[in-house]
């Protein structure tokens, strides 16, 4: 059970009556609730610190250590659930809450974007902790999924007091046992976890598909073939976003007209599982399609049309003489740049490439380092590029309208208003469909898909997976292990 390396395990080395439930955790970090960056890491350790609030997958806030919030103005005031105990049977008051958000906000914290909306925090009193945004949305509350841990000492293992499902138990091997600290209701199912230190992903796909691990973090951007078939994969909604940036500073792409014409060109459901072997959601607007506010929308699923892109480019200027795309009698050819470090991406601008030059074009797909990617976005040596930016949980889309993460050549500022209407969405105070209206008449960026992640399931264990965007392993206390 301790191999880390797949030519070390043998697939008879476990006796099936030893045969345990078990997880992974990455070797080469600190198991830290704070600093912990890997995701096998991260997911592991939400297991036995929870925070106010989780987010289920549809993007909304679910109390779990609050009993109940108040909002007044940018403020929200959480009163605190009498029963929640820490894993040492200590009570959880708002003064740990305080001490556990003042170490989230240190730059080393994996927490620390959070605070930058995040204005304020205090304990009111033992039972009632206030949380102060800078502006308020429902969303933001989505943020509050911060780990609570108790603010002075350390349980036995030497890991920091949590109130979970689950706590660090090293008595004999590193393992998680049942905690009672009335975070969950009901019984369990899987009372212990043993866990596996793997030193990299290999090794942990190894170990998985041979019955070692119950269930793991799975990146799926090169589709599924490494993972057996009989196990089970569950795909859960991201909010990493993929895009087509137009260079508007060049005069002849700076028409509407042009983004229009790519944004009707592109199949997306066809890009979608070409580049991305289907692990995705392809759209055309910028909102994530998994938020419950973008479904109750009901917005039209796709807008693909060879015919309308067609006439957008020739109202941009763009006028087909014969099989070519000329502008002003110019053969117009176009350089699709994209960072070749990442293969699906390259993939999705091979595609879109490939879309342009059905429609006329010349298409080069310039294929950089990331330090080469970088230099070009901020030297707009592009016509094209294929952008990518996590966005945070409350859905907050202002990175997009920053030429930080969208450079399109043009002033800052260029789209206040649809920031800010964009802000009115996620507030309340403005419309889903007017404000796709709005963003389609300006086409600042070319939307594409949201990526999705995958939790990886053996075939020995039966439940409700994928419930959650903050915690892959959400309900893992209620799945039923059976042994081969």
């Amino acid at each position: 059970m301790g191999a880390t390396d797949p030519e070390d395990v043998n697939s008879d080395t476990v006796p099936e009556t030893e045969q345990v439930f078990s997880l992974s955790y990455y070797t080469q970090e600190p198991l830290d609730p704070y600093t912990s960056s890997s995701r096998t890491n991260s997911e592991l350790l939400r297991l036995c610190y929870s925070g106010l609030f989780t987010v289920d997958d549809e993007y909304n806030a679910l109390p779990v250590m609050a009993e109940s919030y108040t909002v007044d103005g940018n403020t929200v005031t959480v009163s605190l659930r009498s029963d929640l105990r820490f894993s040492d049977g200590s009570g959880v008051t708002a003064a740990d809450c305080e001490a556990s958000y003042k170490r989230a906000a240190k730059k080393d914290s994996v927490w620390a974007d959070a605070f930058s909306y995040i204005r304020s925090y205090k304990a009111v009193d033992e039972r009632t902790f206030q949380i102060t945004f800078r502006s308020y949305a429902p969303t933001q509350l989505n943020l509050l999924n911060i780990p609570i841990v108790k603010s002075v000492a350390a349980d036995p293992s030497g890991y920091p007091v949590g109130c979970g499902r689950y706590r660090f138990d090293a008595t004999d091997d590193l393992k998680l046992v049942k905690t009672d600290c009335n975070c969950i209701a009901g019984a369990y199912s899987v009372d212990q976890i043993a866990l596996l230190g793997i030193a990299d992903k290999e090794a942990m796909i190894y170990n998985f598909n041979y019955g070692r691990l119950q269930a793991i973090y799975a990146d799926l951007s090169l589709g599924a073939a490494e993972f057996r078939s009989d196990n089970e994969i569950v795909t859960i909604p991201t909010n990493r976003f993929t895009f087509l940036v137009v260079n508007k500073a060049r005069k002849e792409l700076a028409n509407p007209n042009f983004s229009k014409g790519l944004t009707y060109l592109i199949d997306r459901t066809s890009l979608v599982s070409e580049a991305l072997n289907g692990f995705a959601t392809p759209v055309w607007y910028p909102l994530n399609p998994a938020w419950s506010e973008t479904k109750q929308a009901n917005l039209n699923p796709d807008i693909f049309s060879a015919v309308s892109a067609g006439n957008a480019f020739t109202e941009a200027g763009f006028v087909l003489d014969g099989d070519v795309r000329e502008y002003y009698g110019v053969p117009v050819k176009l350089r699709i740049l994209v960072n070749r470090e990442n293969a699906s991406r390259v993939k999705a601008a091979q595609y879109i490439g490939n879309a342009l030059r059905d429609a006329g074009f010349s298409v080069e797909v310039v294929q950089a380092t990331w330090d080469e990617y970088q230099k070009a976005l901020t030297n707009l040596d592009f016509d094209l590029y294929l952008g990518e930016v996590n966005l945070p949980n409350n859905l907050d889309l202002s990175a997009l309208f920053s030429t930080g993460v969208c450079n399109t050549g043009e002033p800052a500022g260029a789209y206040e208003a649809l920031r800010i209407e964009a802000g009115t969405v996620l507030n309340g105070s403005g419309d889903v469909r007017t404000f796709v209206s709005n963003f389609q008449n300006a086409l600042p960026f070319v939307p594409l898909y949201y990526s999705r992640d995958a939790l990886a399931v053996s075939m020995d264990v039966t439940g409700e997976f994928g419930g959650s965007v903050t915690e892959f392993y959400a309900g893992i206390e209620n799945w039923v292990f059976k042994q081969r």
